[in-house]
């Protein structure tokens, strides 16, 4: 009984994880793959700090996986960039469902992350390292995962862009 009177003043939290494009301490674009559901939220916030801490999400642990190089003077931006990913995860987690019984609420954060978040990012980098170079301006960004705890299950901007 103490136990249940104490996790009532206790705030839960839920484990996620975030891929995350451009420097802390400026302007990041972010992909949220929601471990308990079907959706894919995105938005760019500038953060002021080095670790991230937006809507109630605090920064557990992070992991540069690459940098990616985009043609920016041809048009490339880092949300076009953070489109392919979003159609490659789709693709991967639709093949693995069709493949067999995995449940998407039943998935935990490490797994998401090494089947889909982190292969469909390193396949969209890949893709872009052989390109030529661009006769035009190109930019370099960092990319991260970025293992965070949330308050609660639920998408992170109180004003979100997501895509089920």
């Amino acid at each position: 009984m103490l136990a249940r009177f104490k996790n009532s003043f206790t705030p839960s939290t839920t484990p996620s994880a975030l891929l995350i494009i451009g420097k802390f301490g400026a302007t990041i674009r972010v992909l949220h793959l929601l471990p308990e559901n079907d959706t894919i939220e995105r938005f760019s916030l500038t953060t002021p700090a080095t670790t991230f801490r937006h809507g109630g999400a605090t920064e557990q642990a992070r992991e540069q996986i690459g940098a990616v190089t985009l043609h920016v003077g041809d048009g490339e931006t880092a949300d076009s960039f953070l489109d392919d990913v979003e159609t490659r995860i789709r693709k991967l987690r639709n093949d693995s469902l069709s493949s067999s019984q995995l449940q998407i609420g039943s998935v935990e954060v490490t797994q998401l992350v090494q089947d889909f978040l982190q292969p469909a990012a390193l396949d969209a980098i890949h893709e872009r390292e052989g390109r030529d170079r661009s006769i035009h301006a190109t930019q370099t960004y960092p990319v991260f995962i970025v293992y965070i705890m949330r308050s609660r299950e639920r998408m992170i901007p109180t004003e979100p862009t997501s895509f089920p």
